[in-house]
């Protein structure tokens, strides 16, 4: 028995000795591969010079290619823009197929070339001139040298493909100054159907680019440093023998008016060949040179006014229709809203432009002009904000925060009137928000103001003592009056009246809706007829959902549409943090 666990006992004391020895003299680690190598030195070039592709440098640190004995390689990092899109596909083992064995510059990615990946997956090369894509992936710029292999960006992950991808459309881009020649040099940023960026094209001396897409529309812009292809708002589409910018007749009625001009800066041009024969086409697109012209405050208010004019007189043309015309079917209204959105937008971008001119210059008759800007501006805003419940880009309770401290501010910082008119739009977003305190003191401090005074001819003369913003001229003659006043104090009245009601205090409000009868001699003692004094003056239509006032007009439904619908363009380009408004 002794025998035996002496035994036992060597056998383990041997073990442990080997096990010492093992420590003491571990296994050389193998030297890296040749592959190994490359990748380092490629990893090492990506982190000094090209921060847009951090993510993808990442991943690559990680992946195993202790079995890579090639040290020419050609990799296509991906930006990082597309991590979102690529979190589910892009890892240690599918970058390796953004890692193609052999080097190969730009000039040797030749069209029909085919490149195998590490992962054995093959990378199909198509080419254009010096557009070249991988498996349809447009590769950006030019190569970044990294050891003995070469590095391209690229936009997005490739896909792994069985054939090569054969372009279903080709839209060839021509840029022209608007005298006709030619003009190189100008960006096109281009996405597909699906909002899927293709790349960057640059048009070539003759101002030519082409775009191979596969999907069935197209959208891109164009962008060329000191060049626009707008002009006071209008597409240039041309010059005329007497030297005259031509402009696009966008909404093809044959006339350039106002309405022809576009929505936003840059204009997104759309292709759509689902309904053509062909395959290809060319789209011809005309920018002029950007001159720094002398501002003049004169020229700019009057240019203003007659922008604000024109809103004016459409948001007034909305009330109507809204409102009062028996012809109007609310089944047609995403049409009708779509077209005031758009304007109502056009003319927020318009005032904020001949804002900067007219605080660019730094003097006291620019500053002074930029406020009465600024005040007309809040009109804008504060009239989208009863119509649709919320001011791009933010949401409904950002938008009415924001307005409210925007409105706050200048009723604090602006002089005379354009404090009162400040302070009428504050009391209504407040009305509108249901703090019905905040609306009364804002409503009695106006009130009580003896500036102001009620005028039953106040909608007939830009001189009253009612207005306290306005004295715009109606161009179209809707019924409501000669002039277009956004601010009266009869809403003031109004909205005083309505707060009070709403905050259980009838007696006051009694009080208030007597002034305005012995005013006016309302005939009736609902709150449509008092509201109805607002006719002609664009600020009617939301109180009927704050009264919760159903309206009398074809297809009216009080679920949906007290708020109007903000068009799905908007919502899908370019304020996609935004939400639809209910029922729509």
């Amino acid at each position: 028995m002794k025998t035996l666990a002496y035994y036992l006992l060597g056998i383990f004391s041997l073990c442990l000795l080997n096990a010492c020895s093992d420590e003491d003299n571990p296994t050389p680690e193998p030297p890296p591969s040749k592959g190994q190598e490359e990748v380092q030195k490629i990893v090492e070039v990506l982190k000094e010079s090209n921060p847009e592709v951090s993510q993808f440098v990442e991943i690559l640190e990680k992946v195993n290619v202790a079995d890579l004995t090639q040290d020419k390689l050609t990799v296509f990092a991906v930006k990082n823009i597309s991590t979102a899109s690529r979190a589910a596909v892009l890892d240690t083992a599918s970058i390796k197929n953004h890692i193609a064995k052999g080097s190969y510059t730009k000039d040797d990615l030749k069209d029909g070339t085919k490149l195998t990946s590490i992962s054995n997956e093959t990378l199909y090369v198509t080419r254009t001139e010096d557009d070249v894509q991988i498996n349809g992936v447009k590769i950006e710029g030019n190569a970044i040298k990294a050891g003995n292999s070469y590095v391209y960006v690229v936009p997005e992950v490739i896909p792994m493909i069985e054939a090569p991808t054969i372009p279903l459309h080709e839209t060839t881009i021509t840029t022209k100054l608007p005298t006709g020649e030619a003009l190189a040099g100008v960006n096109i940023e281009a996405k597909d159907g699906r909002g899927n960026l293709l790349g960057t094209f640059t048009t070539n001396e003759n101002g030519e680019a082409i775009i191979q897409h596969q999907s069935d529309t197209l959208s891109y812009v164009i962008s060329k440093e000191n060049f626009s292809n707008l002009h006071d708002g209008f597409l240039i589409a041309g010059m005329d023998e007497n030297g005259n910018l031509i402009y696009a007749d966008l909404n093809g009625d044959g006339l350039i008016t106002v309405d022809d001009k576009v929505s936003s800066d840059p204009y997104t041009y759309f292709v759509n060949y689902k309904d053509l024969p062909e395959n290809n086409l060319t789209k011809t697109h005309y920018m002029a040179e950007i001159k720094e012209e002398e501002i003049n405050v004169s020229e700019v208010e009057a240019l203003w006014k007659q922008s604000f004019e024109t809103f004016l007189t459409q948001s007034k043309n909305l009330e109507f229709s809204l409102l009062y015309d028996k012809s109007f079917d609310y089944n047609m209204i995403e049409y009708t809203s779509s077209t005031f959105w758009n304007f109502a937008y056009q003319t927020i971008d318009e005032c904020k432009k001949y804002l900067e001119q007219l605080t660019s210059l730094n003097t006291t008759e620019g500053w002074e002009a930029s406020w009465n800007l600024t005040v007309d501006l809040g009109v804008i805003q504060n009239q989208l904000f009863g119509l649709y419940g919320k001011v791009a880009p933010l949401d409904n309770e950002e938008s009415k925060n924001q307005l409210i401290s925007y409105l706050a501010d200048l009723s604090n910082t602006l002089p005379g009137p354009l404090a009162i008119a400040s302070k009428t739009l504050l009391g209504k977003i407040y009305l509108f928000s249901e703090y019905y305190e905040d609306a009364i003191q804002q409503c009695l401090y106006i009130i009580n103001n003896s500036t102001y005074a009620l005028d039953s001819n106040a909608l007939n003369n830009s001189e009253s003592q009612e207005i306290i913003w306005g004295g715009y001229k109606d161009n179209f003659g809707n019924p409501g009056g000669t002039y277009i006043h956004p601010v009266l104090l009869r809403e003031v009245y109004l909205m005083a009246a309505i707060a009070y009601s709403q905050s259980g205090r009838e007696m006051e409000a009694t009080e208030i809706k007597n002034i305005l009868n012995e005013t006016f001699s309302i005939e009736g003692a609902e709150w449509k007829d008092y509201i109805n004094l607002l006719q002609g003056t664009g600020s009617a239509y939301p109180y009927y959902r704050l009264l919760n006032i159903s309206i009398e007009q074809t297809g009216f439904n009080p679920d949906k549409h007290f708020y109007l619908p903000i068009p799905q363009t908007a919502l899908d380009v370019y304020y996609p943090g935004m939400k639809q408004n209910p029922g729509y």
